[in-house]
């Protein structure tokens, strides 16, 4: 019955990771600066720990400057500002 622990024990170690993947989320949001509507973005730490792009809002299309700064956990911090 050692074999059985054993699945069980690997099986639980799947279910931490999950859990860890689970905490660390894959989007974020900010606040348009021309309309004030809250738009979701993307997130990926393979792309550095700053990260700088424009985006247009999807609600007004006016152009936003957004700004993602990883932490050392992988917590993001999202901010934005008009261009």
């Amino acid at each position: 019955m050692a074999g059985v622990d054993e699945v069980e024990d690997e099986e639980s170690d799947d279910d931490e990771t999950a859990d860890a993947a689970l905490e660390l989320s894959d989007e974020a949001t900010y606040t348009c600066g021309s309309c004030g509507e809250e738009i979701v973005v993307p997130l990926d730490a393979s792309a550095g720990e700053h990260q700088s792009y424009v985006e247009d809002c999807p609600v007004c299309c006016s152009p936003n400057e957004i700004t993602v700064d990883f932490d050392d956990e992988g917590q993001a911090s999202v901010s934005s500002r008009p261009e």
